[in-house]
């Protein structure tokens, strides 16, 4: 079982799809991914543009080239929908446009789009602003903290005031924080060779679904909070005031897919902006060099007033050093597809219901798209070139249809964070054993122990 050929398949005209080494019985390659994943995903590309590995009994064809990975996003997209992963994560996390499929989605898109204008953005950024402001004060100079939770609290903050006008509804927060605890075990869940045995063998012992009551229980908060909005009927200014306003042709979100949406926003508000704005400031704060250049930056732009979201475009060098982080950390490491008709992706043949997994951790650290690809080199980034990388190779926010409806959010929060953050003072390491990535609906790191320091004035 230590060939990459083993267990290869092989239709008529098809290349031959090698299967991973390490296969073991029952579990398939759920060990080394639980193990080491992103090292594992990494090393796949030695075998092909496309490797097959199991999930328990479950095939998962693994694209490795970035060609197939735009055929994919791009020219077969609607060959494909979520994949059963995201079928066993409706439970903990809805159906909004994370794991909707087909018309649903496209719907749903078109209907949200609104909410995230360049306007609409601009009113989201001065909360954001002083929220990020506010918490960065609070950082006494010659203080040590762990910067995780602290980040954590700030991005929930933030997305509570800007999806709810009065986001102080001690219900909501309580429902969310619940839910939040279920959330980070969903893509455990969605790897399990319990979960795939579970499919084929629906009463094995020792399998538990997971729980519905969190999700249900924050349902229950945010219909009531629905209810009040429809009755007052005023746009305040809110993301959830969007929501309820936008209407087209096929009719406006009704109250459960509104849910559904607000769901899909903590989700992504929460962990992909509290991951990436961590993993930023743990390398920012590893390189005098890249915080020296900031700050001369930050000086230049903002000469000491806060930062607005009219400042935004002219913080070139603190987007690449964002674009840097997205590239080593892509939040979303991993992403699913099934094929729902027959399709070919390059020379492979794809039968509908067959799953097809892409890393886009592993694309991003290919030697062949990226020199240096383990360093931190925000100057691999010209001026715009962030903003303009090709999509199948730069996947933090995905691609296609696919691509996250609120990446102009997280970009505008994340730099009026970093600036936040960074303006006032200098972050230095707080302790000496590494950092390390936890690998879960997102990647984070486990902890991020920084110092800060005065800036002399």
């Amino acid at each position: 079982m230590g060939s990459s050929t083993e267990g290869t398949s092989r239709r008529p005209g098809a290349r031959t799809v090698p299967t991973a080494p390490g296969r073991l019985p029952l579990v398939g390659h759920a060990r080394a991914l639980h193990h080491d994943a992103l090292g594992f995903l990494c090393r796949l590309r030695r075998h092909g543009p496309v490797t097959k590995i199991y999930i328990g009994p479950r095939p998962v064809h693994l694209v490795n080239d970035p060609e197939h990975i735009r055929e994919l996003l791009t020219v077969q997209a609607r060959s494909f929908d979520k994949g059963a992963m995201f079928d066993a994560l409706r439970v903990p996390l809805g159906d909004g446009l994370i794991t909707a499929a087909g018309d649903r989605h496209l719907r749903h898109r078109r209907l949200m789009q609104p909410a995230f204008h360049h306007d609409r953005i601009a009113g989201y950024a001065r909360v954001m602003s002083e929220r990020c402001q506010a918490r960065a004060a609070d950082w006494e100079p010659g203080t040590t903290r762990d910067l995780v939770p602290e980040i954590h609290r700030l991005t929930l903050d933030v997305l509570l005031r800007t999806l709810f006008a009065k986001p102080h509804d001690p219900a909501l927060s309580g429902a969310v924080k619940e839910w939040l605890t279920v959330k980070y075990h969903s893509m455990r869940l969605a790897l399990s060779p319990l979960h795939a045995w579970a499919e084929r063998v629906p009463l094995l012992p020792g399998w538990r679904p997971p729980d519905a009551g969190p999700l249900q229980r924050l349902v229950d908060v945010q219909l009531r909070i629905i209810d009040d909005y429809r009755a007052d009927g005023r746009d305040r200014g809110d993301l959830l005031s969007m929501l309820l306003l936008a209407g087209g042709p096929q009719g406006a979100l009704s109250d459960p897919e509104v849910t559904d949406e607000l769901i899909t926003l903590f989700l992504a508000g929460t962990g992909t902006v509290s991951a990436s704005l961590a993993w930023a400031l743990h390398e920012i704060s590893r390189r005098p060099d890249v915080q020296r250049r900031i700050h001369d930056e930050l000086d230049g732009v903002l000469d000491g007033r806060p930062p607005g979201f009219e400042d935004v475009p002219e913080l070139t060098y603190t987007r690449r050093v964002l674009a840097e982080t997205l590239r080593l950390y892509p939040p979303s490491w991993l992403l699913m597809r099934r094929a729902v008709r027959p399709v070919t992706l390059g020379d492979v043949r794809l039968a509908p219901g067959d799953e097809v997994f892409f890393s886009p951790y592993a694309v991003h650290r290919d030697p062949q798209l990226y020199e240096n690809p383990q360093e931190f080199e925000p100057d691999r980034w010209p001026p715009e070139a962030a903003a303009k990388a090709p999509r199948h190779t730069f996947l933090p926010f995905g691609a296609g249809s696919r691509l996250c409806i609120g990446e102009d959010f997280a970009w505008t929060e994340l730099t009026l964070a970093v600036a936040a953050f960074t303006a006032h003072r200098r972050l230095t390491p707080a302790a000496s054993d590494a950092v390390r990535p936890l690998v879960g609906t997102v990647l984070r790191p486990d902890r991020l122990p920084l110092t800060a320091h005065a800036r002399p004035s």
